[in-house]
């Protein structure tokens, strides 16, 4: 997020936000990732730190990896498929499906994906639309299960009625990147 969104999130104003930010930076537990232009002062992105994920307990992650790992064993790839889509559109029914323009379609899959522990957010590009995470809450399975992101994928085309591409990264921070087509 940059300092708008934070200030707006945690209701407080921008000028409270950059000092704890500063302090966050040398802290090592917060980095700037980019810059967004929004047709006024560009605004730096920033994101938490591999330093600062250690902070959030994660077991989940670990056990959804070797729980995977385990179904994965007993399953072919069209019935493992067919799992993670029957489980996200099972996830699905939490959430009312998204209203209105594709923007607002989009809007709301990232705000799910952030309701699941992300840190998801519209990004507009040349290339397209894109949903844009800079934190994966299920990142430990991701290392080993990329397929976990599948499941991501399902549930944003059923909540909104677009389709996407996974274009997400695994490595040592795994993000998720859905772009819409």
């Amino acid at each position: 997020m940059g300092v708008k969104e934070l200030s707006a999130e945690l209701g407080v104003t921008p000028n409270g936000i950059r000092p704890h930010l500063v302090s966050l930076e040398r802290d090592k537990l917060v980095r700037q990732i980019g810059v967004k232009l929004s047709g006024g002062q560009p605004a730096h992105i920033f994101e938490l730190t591999a330093e600062a994920e250690n902070f959030f307990p994660k077991a989940y992650g670990v056990l959804l990896a070797h729980m995977l790992t385990e179904v994965r064993s007993t399953l072919d790839d069209k019935a493992f498929n067919q799992l993670l889509a029957s489980t996200a559109l099972r996830l699905a029914r939490n959430w009312p499906k998204a209203t209105g323009d594709r923007l607002n379609k989009i809007e709301t899959g990232a705000s799910v994906l952030n309701e699941l522990g992300g840190l998801a957010e519209l990004s507009q590009e040349e290339g397209g639309d894109f949903i844009q995470g800079y934190s994966c809450p299920l990142s430990e399975a991701t290392k080993t299960h990329p397929e976990t992101c599948y499941l991501a994928q399902i549930l944003l085309e059923d909540l909104t009625d677009l389709k996407f591409e996974r274009c997400c990264s695994y490595g040592e921070k795994p993000k998720c990147r859905f772009q819409v087509l």
